[in-house]
């Protein structure tokens, strides 16, 4: 396993990080690097030389970033530097597949674990996110200064994420006893590390710790982790379950009202229910850390809860869950979500 290097800058402003992850690209030996960067990204991104920058359209899906890899591979770039947030990630894990190429994975917002795992999710031709595999990074970031500007709803959305963890590795543990999967015991013990490691921040007010940099680095550390330990596992399995499910069901039938990890801070809510645990306890915790709770905070109704529930098995083909082993019927999924959300 090629565990992928992390490099922390904290000592300056975001000019000094800018001009240091400069140097940190040369030193790794490129130059011809393709940036692709976000409108938030470019700040930091600057001062990388003999660079071709590149940012993805609102409407960039897999087959751009595959267009743009097999473009860098013909040109001579010789490495991909992601500067931005997950979206931005994804894509420029894509297209550094595509052309062969090593990346480094420069994040300006905590959002997902997604900042040195091997998968990605975007678009297909018809719009639908997916989640398909790509090319780990070489090298994560971390840019303190910039993180400390990141929205509030990104860094939740991070905590959010690595919530599904535990219930993830549960969902794990349900597929081996079916004889569906094996475990991975390194990447199980890297899982259960990332959620220790953000697991005393739950239980206090963070209204005015989002943006401190011990709280972020922990983030960082958690979500880096967990993304290594898909990496060792060669599966989403360590950090996805039917959790995540239910957040590309939501992407699917509802276009993803809510940003990735909030979603799946949502979908925890019935993992928790189906494996009998109290859902209410969940729930008070996400209201607590400012994640979506119920369906109306993603702008849904109960019937839309049950769709989403129903619809959750069909994303994933092949990934058995707790929502796999419930096989809930339209009446079983009515039932649940009326269990759940009682008036």
């Amino acid at each position: 396993m090629d565990t992928p290097r992390v490099v922390v800058f904290d000592a300056g402003d975001e000019d000094d990080a800018a001009r240091h992850l400069a140097q940190s690209v040369s030193e790794i030996g490129s130059s011809t690097p393709l940036v692709v960067t976000s409108v938030h990204g470019e700040h930091l991104a600057r001062k990388i030389h003999g660079a071709r920058f590149e940012t993805p359209p609102e409407d960039a899906s897999i087959d751009w970033a595959s267009i743009l890899g097999a473009d860098a591979h013909r040109s001579g770039c010789d490495i991909v530097v992601a500067v931005g947030g997950g979206r931005c990630l994804d894509l420029a894990k894509l297209a550094a597949a595509r052309a062969g190429l090593t990346m480094v994975s420069v994040p300006t917002q905590l959002s997902h674990d997604g900042l040195c795992s091997p998968v990605a999710v975007a678009p297909g031709h018809d719009g639908i996110k997916r989640s398909v595999g790509a090319i780990a990074p070489r090298s994560v970031y971390l840019s303190l200064p910039t993180l400390q500007k990141s929205p509030a709803a990104s860094v939740r959305a991070g905590i959010g994420d690595l919530l599904a963890n535990p219930f993830a590795l549960r969902d794990w543990a349900l597929a081996k006893e079916r004889g569906l999967a094996e475990v991975d015991q390194v990447a199980w013990d890297m899982s259960e590390r990332s959620y220790a490691t953000i697991e005393p921040f739950l239980e206090i007010d963070l209204t005015d710790g989002l943006h401190d940099s011990a709280f972020l680095r922990s983030l960082a550390d958690a979500l880096v982790l967990s993304g290594i330990a898909m990496i060792h596992s060669g599966s989403s399995r360590p950090a996805s379950g039917g959790e995540h499910e239910i957040s590309h069901a939501l992407d699917e039938l509802f276009g993803g009202p809510g940003m990735h990890g909030a979603q799946v801070a949502f979908g925890c809510i019935f993992s928790a229910a189906l494996y009998g645990d109290d859902p209410g306890a969940v729930r008070k915790r996400l209201t607590k850390l400012g994640l979506p709770a119920d369906p109306g905070a993603l702008g849904l109704s109960h019937e839309d809860a049950v769709k989403v529930l129903l619809a959750a098995p069909d994303t994933r083909p092949g990934r058995f869950t707790i929502i796999e082993e419930a096989a809930l019927d339209e009446s079983g999924a009515q039932r649940l979500v009326g269990e759940i959300w009682r008036p």
